[in-house]
């Protein structure tokens, strides 16, 4: 797995406890299985996930364990192959440290008591040591986001998620609850922002300040450049201020070159970047303060699968 191999904790659990199936019907719980194996699937082939090695034995329905379902065809009787398919890759998964001292197998999840959470209870003992790990849950669990867990005198947020749209926003929260590191900031940024690419001269030294002090803006700059700068372009095309002002309501400050700047074809060079053997433009930049910092990114390249390239870091390039 991704995580195992490079010798650090597991980033993502299986969340057993989230397995309610009451109510459902058989061809609604057929459906159900198949989305949480997609994403299940999606996460080992990328992450690395780890789950309980008693997962099988969760009572899912009253009176139900999870394996009856599974590998029984208990009530409510999902389809075989969806059964079969989840049981599968669950096996595969390996099983996180059950030996780590003090795990909690009762926890309290946003206030109300969860027994027999395993998954959750490793996710809140690496919590509180520093190292985040995010919880799968069951489509129907009603638990999504950063959520506060307490167990054995401990406690600390941890994250929720059903789906692989929610992926960025665990690794974004990473900067700031880890303080990850300078070393660490564009492993870290390729997963919280997979919308954009980042050329491999970036570097925060060239900025004016430190990187202790530059980084949480940076991050700020990426998100919305990440989830924003595409769908304002298309929405105004050719109307670089209602661009702008899209962005600007998102808290960040950023605009295309000038027509002066852009008519001097030897400063506008200091805006092309070379990235895998191709040169980009990136004009369009992000400011921190009016005489310093800038963020230039690239438009959506269809060289790049419509992604955009984060091409420099600099203090300020010259304008005259």
């Amino acid at each position: 797995m991704p995580g195992a191999e490079a010798g650090e904790p597991y980033r993502f659990v299986v969340d057993e406890s989230s397995f309610d199936f009451r109510g459902l019907t058989g061809d609604r719980l057929t459906d159900l299985l198949n989305d949480f194996t997609d994403v299940l699937a999606e996460l080992r082939e990328q992450h690395g996930i780890a789950v309980s090695p008693w997962w099988s034995e969760t009572e899912c329905a009253d009176g139900i364990a999870l394996y009856q379902i599974l590998y029984g065809g208990a009530e409510p009787r999902a389809g075989r192959d969806a059964r079969l398919r989840m049981a599968g890759l669950m096996d595969r998964c390996p099983s996180w440290d059950t030996e780590l001292p003090g795990l909690p197998d009762q926890v309290e999840i946003d206030g109300v008591v969860q027994e027999l959470a395993w998954s959750v209870g490793y996710a809140l003992w690496r919590g509180v040591r520093g190292h985040d790990v995010g919880c799968l849950v069951f489509p129907t669990a009603g638990r999504r986001g950063w959520l506060p867990v307490t167990g054995m005198g401990a406690g600390t947020d941890v994250c929720f998620l059903a789906e692989p749209s929610a992926l960025p926003g665990f690794w974004r929260e990473l900067f700031v609850r880890e303080n990850v590191p300078e070393r660490d900031f564009f492993a870290r940024a390729a997963e919280a922002f997979p919308g954009l690419v980042f050329a491999e001269s970036l570097t925060f030294r060239k900025f004016d300040g430190s990187y202790q002090d530059l980084r949480d803006w940076v991050v700020d700059v990426l998100a919305v450049v990440h989830d924003h700068f595409a769908d304002a372009l298309a929405a105004h095309p050719g109307n670089t201020r209602a661009v702008q002002q899209v962005l600007g309501s998102h808290g960040v400050t950023l605009s295309p070159e000038s027509v002066n700047t852009r008519s001097k074809a030897k400063i506008m060079k200091q805006r092309d970047v070379t990235h895998d053997g191709e040169v980009y433009q990136c004009e369009w930049h992000a400011k921190q303060h009016p005489a310093r910092n800038r963020v230039h990114f690239s438009l959506p390249a269809p060289r790049l699968g419509h992604r955009i390239l984060v091409g420099i870091f600099v203090d300020h390039l010259d304008t005259e």
